[in-house]
């Protein structure tokens, strides 16, 4: 067993497969606890997304089209009891006339802050860069929303693609020139203006693509997961699904920081054999 460990071929396999850039993701996704991050941040992605998504429907209840509830069971193509147990998680109560109070401003703002703190340091942990500055803070709330932004604007996208000839092309296509530039310009953001275009680039386009992916997918799964989820709990069983497809968007996010770090190190790598 040790003479075939030490055999030239399998030396050569052996630092081929460590010189992989798949080897280095995996590495790094061990290094960074790829799994604990990411259910680190569906947590907090749930705790500021509930609240925000509540203080948007007390906002814009004047107003059916702008309903948060109409536009979660429209973007899923709910209906029936689903559609119900959403518009009651969200719906602002009859009797409910008072407005919005600093506390509930001041508790959404606060959660979204370390939500987009923690995405901000997941970026970092990946590139292997310090935490620094008062600027950095404001850079990641701004990635972190940039991102968000992404999210909901592939979702808007992917809905028009039963509407449009070739739908589902013009669709992917849509969604990738979207996507790409929007995490582009969320990662270099995200770490503060300290990696260059160029090496963020490469990431920028794997995520963008993972993405559309997920999108995809999420349009199917999504309303069977609410559905099965409301038919077993009720409306609490709306609240089980968002955090299950939560741990999804999470796994995506942090996989975009490592993919995209050594995507960037091996085009630097690159680089600099050249020269």
């Amino acid at each position: 067993m040790s003479r075939w460990a030490e055999h030239p071929l399998v030396l050569r396999v052996v630092r081929a497969v460590r010189r992989s850039i798949v080897w280095r993701i995996v590495v790094a996704s061990i290094e960074i606890r790829f799994y604990d991050r990411a259910l680190t941040l569906a947590g907090q992605a749930f705790i500021a997304l509930i609240p925000l998504m509540i203080v948007l429907a007390t906002l814009f209840s004047s107003s059916d089209s702008l309903a948060v509830g109409d536009w979660v069971i429209d973007r899923f193509s709910l209906t029936g009891s689903s559609a119900d147990a959403v518009r009651t998680l969200f719906g602002r109560p009859p009797a409910g006339t008072g407005g919005l109070t600093v506390l509930s401003v001041l508790t959404v703002l606060i959660a979204a802050s370390s939500f987009a703190r923690s995405v901000q340091r997941t970026y970092e942990l990946a590139w292997d860069l310090p935490a620094r500055g008062l600027r950095r803070t404001v850079n990641g709330i701004e990635g972190a929303l940039l991102i968000l932004i992404a999210l909901l604007l592939l979702g808007y996208l992917a809905s028009l693609a039963n509407d449009l000839p070739a739908g589902s092309l013009i669709t992917v296509i849509a969604q990738l020139c979207t996507a790409i530039p929007g995490w582009w310009l969320a990662s270099r953001l995200l770490l503060s203006g300290r990696v260059s275009w160029r090496l963020l680039f490469p990431g920028a386009v794997a995520s963008a693509v993972a993405q559309v992916a997920v999108s995809s997918a999420g349009a199917v799964y999504v309303p069977h997961l609410i559905e099965r989820n409301t038919d077993r709990y009720g409306v609490i069983g709306v609240a089980i699904a968002l955090i299950s497809w939560l741990v999804v968007l999470a796994l995506l996010v942090v996989a975009s920081a490592v993919v995209g770090a050594q995507l960037g190190a091996a085009l630097a790598e690159r680089d600099e054999r050249r020269t």
